[in-house]
């Protein structure tokens, strides 16, 4: 496992690699709160799609119709992926991979697209706990592609369970639209599932714990944590 430390504005960031405990499922239900539907069922934004947005500016959302033809590039790792977000593919979706326990969000970088699977809850339970916090991003600087030489942990950010409250599946993936709805670049730390995409968005321990960030290239990023009700740190 490779350790590199960064401190930034009196916080300290670990950035690792590594495992977890429950989401075995890749996928997610909801509506579509924060844009159009495609044909086939991912959100769409209303903004226009365009090249991307000049050095430390996040640009206008960029979304398409999602896919099943996904990229080759990831590993089985902990890391990082930055990149531009594309389609967000709600709970209960019936396509493009979509399941009742996880919104995918279909992420583009280095001109391919990857999945990667947000869980909301454990199919009817409600057992995901989620905050937001703004902060620098976490580790090197925003640079498009799948990145395993980083780690996170929550406790290393100053959270700790009892800090994330307990929320619907429906309340979470409202709030997960909203965080993602202008989104352009976007950076998450995950457990790669295979060369395609990642899960585990969520606490894990030994360095691994997963992260949404929006306003990646911003001086202060927006970041939002998960853990299931199962989870003390």
């Amino acid at each position: 496992m490779v350790i590199a430390m960064y401190a930034r504005w009196g916080l300290l960031f670990v950035i690792a690699c590594g495992g977890s405990t429950s989401d075995a499922t890749v996928d997610a239900t909801s509506s579509s709160r924060d844009g159009n539907i495609a044909g086939d069922g991912a959100r769409v934004a209303d903004a226009p799609t365009g090249p991307d947005a000049p050095p430390g500016v996040d640009g206008p959302p960029m979304r398409v119709p999602c896919t099943t033809q996904l990229g080759s590039a990831m590993s089985t790792s902990f890391g990082r992926l930055d990149g531009i977000l594309v389609a967000i593919v709600p709970a209960g979706a019936n396509n493009c991979g979509g399941d009742a326990s996880h919104v995918h969000l279909q992420i583009r970088a280095n001109g391919a697209t990857y999945d990667v699977a947000v869980n909301v809850g454990s199919g009817s339970m409600q057992d995901v706990h989620s905050l937001t916090r703004e902060m620098p991003l976490p580790g090197p600087v925003w640079s498009e592609g799948w990145h395993t030489s980083v780690s996170d942990d929550y406790v290393a950010l100053g959270v700790h369970s009892t800090d994330l409250p307990l929320q619907t599946g429906a309340a979470l993936e409202a709030a997960l639209d909203a965080d993602l709805a202008t989104a352009n670049h976007v950076s998450i730390y995950a457990t790669g599932y295979g060369p395609d995409g990642a899960h585990l968005v969520h606490r894990n321990g030994s360095g691994h714990d997963g992260l949404v960030i929006t306003q990646p290239l911003a001086p202060t990023a927006h970041a939002r944590l998960f853990s299931f009700s199962t989870q003390s740190f």
